[in-house]
């Protein structure tokens, strides 16, 4: 199995960009978004009609990027049952939202999800290749 891309884009850490993508066969969808100075990936919802976004991890801040001049490769992976979403960046795994278990992965755990959504957040661990790859 190998997963579906959502979308997929070449960006220059600094320079403002979003770039989204919505799950076709579930009530979710994801977005990236470089302000300037720092890369979020957020979560959607679409049944939360009182929030635009249910959870967001810290990607970079452009400040600490050691190669920011070059371009990198962006791209949103989706599980095969839409429940999961990755974020690479020139091909490494950097944040993954699993909506059927409300938990935000990332490489440094920031921030903290608010608590009155439900949603946990866990390290991001090889181990969670298996969602989007099988041997």
């Amino acid at each position: 199995m190998k997963p579906y891309l959502g979308a997929r884009s070449e960006i220059h850490p600094g320079h403002e960009h979003v770039m989204e993508s919505d799950a076709p066969e579930s009530p979710w969808g994801v977005v990236f978004e470089d302000d300037g100075d720092t890369g979020y990936f957020y979560a959607r919802d679409y049944r939360e009609v009182d929030s635009v976004f249910v959870d967001a991890l810290h990607i970079y801040t452009v400040k600490q990027v050691v190669d920011a001049s070059l371009p990198s490769n962006l791209r949103i992976i989706w599980s095969n049952d839409w429940s999961k979403a990755a974020l690479l960046l020139n091909n490494r795994p950097h944040a993954m939202f699993d909506f059927a278990e409300k938990i935000g992965y990332s490489i440094d755990e920031f921030p903290e999800p608010d608590p009155n959504t439900g949603w946990r957040r866990l390290p991001w661990s090889k181990e969670l290749k298996r969602f989007f790859y099988s041997e």
